[in-house]
This record gives structure tokens, C-alpha cells and sequence, in this order.
């Protein structure tokens, strides 16, 4: 990667952000896959185009580009962690059992193992 290309990314994801303070996602998300583009190892860039889909009620689609950014930083388990958030919103209970149970197996934070609970709770109820 060019070292424009890096700079130019982290300026499309500052564009970005600024645009999603001002509460015109359509722009904010023109900007964050612009860095994406730009950088496809940028991890926040599409954590916050997931935010985006999440805003919008598209879970499925914020489940997608956190599987992208998992592939660019398999390592990095809050990646597993939105996951998990984003398809127990959508009522994909095994799919976030399998993201969150990831996310464990990375880093056995308190929160990660709370969410463990809450989506085994919301799958019995709904299962």
C-alpha cells in the first residue's frame, strides 16, 4: 500500500465520522467504504460501517462487513463480540452463540461472557 493511500483513508474515515455526528449516513457510509477501499486493513472503518447497518435496522448486513474485517484481523475478538451483538439483534441465536463463544475463546472479558448468557437466555425463550 502507497502512503497516500494510507493518509488518503484515514482522511475518508474522518470525513466519515464527521459526517455521521452531522446524521447524514448515506455520506458517512460513501466515506467509510471509501477507506476501506483505500485501506482494507483499516478494522474501524468497517466497524463503523456495521454501526451504520445496525442504525438501520440491517443486522445481516453489519454481521457481512464485521466478516470482512475478521478476515483482515482474525485476532481482533470485538470483532466476534459485534458479531454476536448484530445476530442476536436479527434473531440468529446460533450464529451469535458461535461469534460470542469465539470472542471467549480470545479474551474471556467480563462483557463477552454476560452476552453469553443473555443470548443463551434469549434463545430459550424464542427456540
Amino acid at each position: 500500500m502507497k502512503h497516500y493511500e494510507y493518509l488518503e483513508s484515514e482522511d475518508s474515515y474522518e470525513m466519515a465520522e464527521e459526517w455521521l455526528r452531522r446524521r447524514d449516513l448515506e455520506k458517512a457510509e460513501f466515506y467509510f467504504k471509501r477507506a476501506i477501499e483505500l485501506n482494507p486493513n483499516f478494522i474501524w472503518s468497517y466497524v463503523s460501517l456495521a454501526r451504520i447497518y445496525a442504525r438501520r435496522k440491517d443486522f445481516s448486513r453489519a454481521v457481512q462487513v464485521l466478516k470482512k474485517a475478521s478476515k483482515a484481523d482474525p485476532e481482533f475478538h470485538r470483532l466476534h463480540y459485534l458479531m454476536a451483538k448484530y445476530a442476536y439483534k436479527a434473531g440468529d441465536y446460533p450464529h451469535a452463540l458461535r461469534h460470542i463463544d469465539h470472542a471467549i475463546a480470545q479474551s474471556a472479558e467480563p462483557l463477552y461472557v454476560k452476552s453469553r448468557q443473555v443470548i443463551e437466555d434469549g434463545s430459550g425463550k424464542r427456540g
